[in-house]
């Protein structure tokens, strides 16, 4: 009940009723369980401007969760106490208490599989909400390489949270400077010999007038700590905004700025009352600027764009342009000057809540559609990307193309243009004895379409197309199915199971779509979905953010592999370049196929090269 107060932003009842549940606790000698409560009496105290009794009650509950050995509460405390300092306008102490929350978490991971599925919910909603606090503190101090630190860790987090797996990716944790270091030390000693006090306290020794004496010693110190290292801070910061050497970019986010010149990439990082942009372009350089737009506001003009960019009405296309400036006001024309003068090429997103639902491509300038200009690709985080190699050339690249065309299950609509999709994609003879198609390989349609087919003819591919109906559920993988030829559903598990992906350098899911959750979603699902076959081995997925007329989708998959399948290893084209031109050719061709809505659903995750 405490914790709904809390959400209610009703913090005076909150403390009221964590009170009175300690009290109960205390009389039934269930110490462990209070830590947890102690950590949200003094999230209530810090909303009531109560600073002190709030600091006392996070360091209490430090001491009881780390007495029970209470990992996940330990991390909640830290995040409390950075909120707490973060309230009293000391953004340095808050930053420090923040880190060490979320390398505590960090190191948890495996630990969350004994909680229940809600506590699980509850406890990870917390954690992200700890890293978005500390980004924005970072970013509003101008510690940006900290802040692009942060967001990747934030990013294999959501991964984590959606498929609800611990191994989605290793992490080191985010860095703390020597004077974060210093005043967590201190804090931890004050923590420790606070356990020594309780500890005498509960059996009544004779020492705790000394005790207590000693106490008052060690807090002093620890307040000069503090003191001399907000000093410091203000200090570093007055001659080195960033904080940190450049070269500690990620490793990953320097590969996929310098894997093609003309390459930046951006990171639209979504707060409550603000958007920070953060980019990276070759060369260390990483810029932020902030954007005073609502997570609300935001939220409500995407789920407008993508009803008038798939309404099939004439009148909405001034909706679709008016709603499509106003984003790409938002998410591209603050970086306009950097990209112009800088000539960039190619746009590289690590989009954030609701920013992963926006078919990127359509956004308008007022005169073009984005893709007309860049060349666009996402990445689920920089540290998730696999650039080690890229697509062979045509000659030495083969596709196992699978489809399925009509569906036993009524709830399915039939897809008749699927046979000639897959017959455009895969060289066959043609009556005079000239191969027809993309790329070498094999095709299996409808009852041939099988869990066997897929599983046994992987090793033998490069590229992997799969043109036939999906369900994507954020948070439940176990609901989550490609629907096969057979008339199966192909799991999430199922698809997790799959030995050879890590020989398919290319998934293509063309007649698939994730369901947009609306204007209060983060859409982690996009991201979710495509990690199932990034993590599995595959090095990029082309996937759809809605379902699109089935006849434009094999124009615009004929055009990517024919223009994909002209690649050499003198002149070798993209997979980012190829979609960019299948989408182009829409555009240029006119009539009902140049609308956004057949051409900009199509998204490419993962290594663009």
């Amino acid at each position: 009940m405490g914790r709904l107060y809390l959400q209610q932003a009703q913090p005076a009842q909150a403390a009221s009723t964590f009170q009175q549940a300690l009290i109960a606790q205390q009389q039934m000698g269930v110490r462990a369980d209070a830590a947890a409560t102690l950590s949200f009496l003094g999230q209530a105290q810090t909303q009531l401007g109560k600073a002190t009794e709030a600091q006392s009650a996070l360091q209490e509950a430090l001491v009881v969760a780390q007495e029970a050995g209470d990992r996940p509460t330990q991390a909640q405390a830290l995040s409390h106490l950075g909120e707490l300092f973060a309230k009293q306008k000391q953004p340095e102490l808050a930053i420090a208490f923040y880190k060490q929350s979320i390398n505590v978490r960090e190191e948890i991971k495996g630990g969350l599989k004994s909680l229940s599925r809600s506590q699980q919910e509850s406890y990870t909603q917390t954690v992200s909400g700890t890293y978005r606090a500390l980004a924005d503190l970072l970013l509003a101090q101008g510690r940006i390489l900290e802040a692009q630190q942060v967001l990747e860790l934030l990013k294999i987090q959501e991964i984590r949270e959606f498929t609800r797996e611990v191994k989605t990716a290793q992490s080191a944790g985010i860095a703390t400077t020597a004077s974060e270091a210093k005043i967590l030390k201190e804090h931890g000693s004050l923590i420790a010999f606070g356990q020594k006090v309780e500890t005498c306290k509960q059996s009544r020794c004779a020492q705790l007038s000394q005790l207590n004496d000693q106490q008052q010693v060690l807090t002093q110190q620890y307040n000069q700590t503090v003191t001399s290292f907000e000093k410091e801070i203000r200090r570093r910061k007055s001659v080195d905004d960033a904080l940190l050497d450049p070269r500690n970019l990620s490793s990953k986010a320097k590969e996929i700025v310098e894997s093609q010149p003309g390459t930046v990439l951006i990171y639209p990082f979504v707060l409550e009352d603000k958007i920070w942009l953060l980019w990276a372009a070759k060369g260390g350089i990483i810029k932020s600027v902030a954007v005073p737009v609502s997570r609300k506001q935001l939220g409500e003009t995407v789920v407008q764009f993508r009803q008038a960019v798939q309404s099939q009405s004439p009148g909405d296309r001034q909706a679709m342009l008016t709603t499509g400036k106003q984003l790409y006001d938002w998410l591209i024309k603050p970086l306009e000057p950097e990209l112009k003068a800088n000539k960039i090429q190619n746009l590289v997103f690590s989009l954030d809540r609701v920013t992963r639902y926006i078919p990127m491509s359509a956004l308008f300038d007022g005169e073009k559609y984005l893709i007309e200009n860049y060349a666009v690709s996402t990445v689920l985080s920089a540290d998730l990307t696999d650039l080690r190699d890229r697509l062979p050339a045509s000659n030495q690249t083969s596709i196992l193309a699978l489809g399925a065309s009509e569906f036993k299950d009524k709830d399915y609509s039939p897809l008749p243009s699927v046979p000639a999709e897959l017959n455009a994609i895969v060289q066959q003879k043609s009556p005079s004895n000239q191969l027809n198609g993309g790329f070498s390989g094999s095709k299996f349609l409808n009852q041939s379409f099988n869990f066997r087919a897929l599983r046994d003819n992987l090793i033998a591919h490069k590229i992997l197309h799969i043109a036939t109906h999906g369900k994507f559920v954020s948070g439940r993988p176990e609901d989550s199915f490609l629907v096969l030829g057979s008339g199966e559903k192909l799991t999430i598990p199922e698809i997790k199971t799959l030995q050879d992906l890590n020989n398919i350098h290319l998934v293509v899911l063309s007649a698939c779509e994730t369901a947009l959750g609306g204007a209060d979603q983060d859409g982690v699902e996009i991201s979710g979905l495509s990690s199932y076959f990034l993590s599995n081995g595959a090095k990029a997925v082309i996937a759809s953010l809605w379902s699109v007329n089935d006849a434009s989708t094999s124009v615009l998959m004929y055009e990517f592999y024919r223009t994909l399948a002209a690649s050499t290893a003198k002149k070798p084209m993209t997979k980012t370049e190829a979609l960019r031109q299948a989408q182009l050719s829409l555009i240029r061709e006119g009539g009902n196929f140049a609308r956004p809505f057949y051409w900009a659903p199509f998204i490419l995750i993962g290594n663009g090269q």
